[in-house]
């Protein structure tokens, strides 16, 4: 195996010294001729050599790597979230290393332990299906490690840095246009039931019914975990229990396997039954119909997010301690007025 080439190797080579050579790699300014730079550099070339990291943070106490720990990556919400944090630190010379948890407490926890033994700079934590390690983030942001969360949910929280989505808000609003559409009978698919941001959607779903004067059934209420299949099934069982005209999915995905399940029980969407999702991702766009959905900006959550850290990183306030993104109606074709036939 060939041996790795040392800056203490170029150095030899050129006949100065390794102080020198590590200023022209990190463009100090001043630090010698340019014929001697223009001879390191072209000895570095020459030797493909490449600086070693680890080295390198030994020095400079930064590894401009950033952590980022979400549950699904199968989530379109979660993709659209690294994306906008990718583009963002990317273009501040920082890389990121995603870590999946599959909506595991001990696996979140694992790579906290993990990432906070020198891996990265900063770590940007998402929702998970529990809030067990919310004391463990507390401990590190106290202790001044950069970390901040994304919908994220705790009384334990509140003085970390995070970025959250007015979950309730949104789904009072989903449940006000179905009525404002002459909908009455309105069923809803909930996320996990350990996940807070999915309690919250629960409770806006009720809100939004209270406020609309109709009356709460449990019986119109179907258990989902966010993935297509759930929406899928707890539908297709439901259409044969109860009579309803419109559906709210607690994310896009759900919402997707819902419509499926609507057309293979030989019913259309949103002639016999309507459908709202609830992230705005791709996926909602590109169904057909195109779904009617809650935009989460899940793309600017990321970039902002990433902000925020970064200043947390550079020995700087993170601006506001929560930054809270409002709910936007992503129109489309998924749902249906029916207004003169309740009348």
């Amino acid at each position: 195996m060939t041996k790795r080439v040392t800056i203490k190797d170029i150095a030899k080579e050129c006949g100065v010294s390794i102080t020198t050579v590590s200023r022209i790699l990190n463009k100090k300014p001043g630090c010698c001729t340019p014929e001697t730079e223009k001879r390191v550099m072209e000895a570095v070339e020459r030797a493909h050599y490449r600086p070693n990291p680890a080295a390198r943070s030994l020095v400079t106490k930064e590894t401009n790597i950033i952590g980022v720990i979400l549950p699904d990556i199968y989530n379109y919400f979660f993709q659209e979230f690294f994306k906008g944090a990718e583009d963002y630190l990317g273009k501040k010379g920082y890389k990121l290393i995603l870590c999946n948890t599959d909506g595991k407490a001990k696996k979140e926890n694992e790579f906290l332990e993990s990432l906070t033994q020198g891996m990265v700079d900063g770590i940007m934590i998402t929702t998970g299906n529990c809030s067990e390690n919310n004391d463990y983030i507390v401990k590190l942001s106290e202790g001044g490690f950069p970390i901040v969360t994304v919908e994220r949910y705790g009384d334990d929280l509140e003085q970390i840095p995070g970025v959250l989505f007015d979950n309730k808000k949104a789904m009072c609003m989903a449940v006000r246009r179905l009525y404002e559409y002459g909908h009455r009978r309105i069923a809803f698919i909930t996320g996990p039931a350990n996940a807070a941001n999915a309690v919250l959607r629960l409770e806006g779903y009720k809100q939004g019914l209270k406020e609309a004067g109709i009356k709460y059934e449990k019986a119109l209420v179907c258990a989902g975990d966010y993935q297509m299949t759930s929406g899928y099934k707890s539908i297709k069982k439901l259409i044969s229990e109860q009579e309803f005209t419109a559906v709210i999915a607690s994310n896009d995905q759900m919402a997707v396997g819902a419509c499926k399940a609507i057309r293979d029980s030989g019913k259309s969407v949103p002639d016999d039954i309507s459908v709202i999702g609830f992230d705005g991702t791709m996926l909602a766009e590109l169904y057909q119909p195109a779904l009617y959905t809650i935009e989460l900006h899940g793309y600017d959550m990321g970039k902002v997010s990433a902000e925020n850290l970064l200043k947390l990183i550079k020995g700087k306030e993170a601006g506001e301690k929560k930054v809270i993104f409002e709910p936007v109606i992503k129109e489309g074709s998924s749902i249906r007025d029916i207004t003169d036939m309740t009348l």
